[in-house]
């Protein structure tokens, strides 16, 4: 599998919502570090957690790379205000341990890839598409939170994300946008 022929759509584009969004689930339950769980509420509320703003407030920053069959084999979950999205902070804390890098780079990202479909570039297009459309609205930059010793520390450094603070077991990476012509 390659990374041609995949196109990259929002999931409000997409016509078969519910599909995309199984497929979403299916893709972060792959990716994940975390395997059991206690009952499959704590299931759904694990992924509600993590993607389930996204979904809601900001469909339409949810990006999906689709095959050329059509399968949906990574996605990207974005949020262009972190500042301004209490309940994304609520529903995640560990954003409001960097709040003072905020006003530099305003917009964040989850993104993922299915396995078998990684190391082809799809991660890539997922992030400089968000960053694209973080540029066009005139956004001076875009992070993202991680592991300070996370596996993809250097994927997001290849990315352009040079920008970086740790605190404690966190690490805070930044990608500076080009600025409106």
């Amino acid at each position: 599998m390659d990374g041609t022929g995949i196109r990259l759509a929002r999931l409000t584009t997409l016509p078969d919502r519910t599909a995309a969004l199984a497929a979403l689930e299916e893709i972060f339950f792959a990716s994940t570090t975390r395997a059991d769980f206690a009952s499959e509420a704590e299931r759904a509320g694990f992924l509600d957690r993590w993607t389930g703003w996204y979904v809601a407030a900001a469909p339409g920053e949810v990006w999906m790379a689709l095959a050329p069959d059509g399968r949906i084999v990574g996605y990207l979950t974005g949020c262009k205000d972190s500042a301004g999205s209490p309940e994304l902070a609520r529903r995640i804390p560990k954003y409001e341990v960097f709040a003072d890098h905020f006003a530099a780079y305003p917009a964040h990202f989850h993104v993922n890839v299915r396995p078998g479909w990684r190391d082809h570039g799809l991660g890539r297009r997922l992030v400089d598409r968000f960053a694209a459309d973080c540029a066009a609205e005139g956004l001076p930059g875009v992070h993202l939170v991680t592991g300070a010793f996370a596996r993809n520390v250097e994927f997001y450094q290849r990315a352009g994300f040079s920008d970086a603070c740790q605190r404690g077991p966190l690490l805070f990476l930044g990608r500076r946008l080009p600025a409106r012509a």
